[in-house]
């Protein structure tokens, strides 16, 4: 776990904890979710993302950089 800035509108950007994916669904998903966000030519690593861990949000972001990140659909 990781506690680190989330910009989320749920969060209101504020420092929550973050977590490795979970299962193979949640890393299907994260993937789903953040290739269009990814840099030209940057593969998905499931270990280089994290996911927050606060209520209901669904952040899911680089542990490098919390700008780089995008949001897991409803149900996850």
């Amino acid at each position: 776990m990781a506690f680190v800035r989330c910009p989320s509108p749920t969060c209101h950007d504020r420092l929550q904890d973050f977590r490795d994916l979970k299962g193979d669904a949640e890393v299907a998903a994260a993937e789903r979710a953040l290739l269009p966000e990814l840099e030209e030519g940057e593969h998905f690593v499931a270990k280089a993302f994290h996911r927050c861990q606060n209520g209901s949000c669904r952040r899911v972001q680089k542990k490098n950089n919390w700008r780089a990140g995008a949001y897991l659909p409803e149900g996850f």
